[in-house]
């Protein structure tokens, strides 16, 4: 499949459904490529991946996820990890807060954006019980687990969501 950039942004869709069939390990290549060109601040890429195919693992992630099947469905679960300290080395606390976060989002979104592009589907989940999923996955404190997300072959066609529409939500300031 081969979008434009505009239009994979356009129809990109969240799929909770996804088919077992695995990912050919070209693809997921591909998309770490898409997670490790993301823009971060300073260019320190405080980040790291995991790619989850243990089906134990991934069934915990699911227990940890508020029971969220499409994680323990999905051949492949990419774990988008912040690491603070790399950025409050150059930016004290506000590196270590939020530049961090800002970083991982970017990343996470090339890596939607790059799922949608190959034809496969997926969502983004937020860790919400952090420790947890770090102890799971065997993190040191210093790494936060920040997104979970599941990739596979869609099992659903989601219509489009309605959006509030840039008009009402955007100001020009001249």
């Amino acid at each position: 499949m081969s979008l434009s950039a505009i239009e994979c942004i356009l129809t990109r869709r969240s799929i909770r459904a996804l088919r077992p069939d695995p990912i050919r390990p070209e693809d997921v290549e591909t998309l770490l490529g898409c997670l490790e060109a993301a823009p971060s601040a300073g260019n320190l890429q405080p980040w790291c991946f995991l790619i989850v195919k243990s089906q134990a693992l991934k069934e915990e992630l699911c227990r940890l996820s508020f029971d969220q099947q499409v994680v323990k469905q999905a051949p492949v679960v990419f774990v988008v990890c912040a690491i603070p300290e790399q950025s409050a080395a150059q930016y004290g606390d506000v590196g270590r807060n939020l530049f961090c976060l800002q970083d991982t989002a970017a990343a996470v979104q090339n890596l939607l954006l790059g799922v949608h592009a190959l034809g496969y589907g997926a969502v983004w989940i937020g860790v919400v019980r952090e420790r947890e999923i770090a102890t799971c996955l065997g993190l040191d404190e210093a790494t936060r687990p920040v997104a979970l997300i599941p990739v596979g072959l869609p099992d659903e066609t989601p219509n489009p969501m309605e959006r509030r529409g840039w008009r009402t939500i955007t100001r020009t300031l001249e």
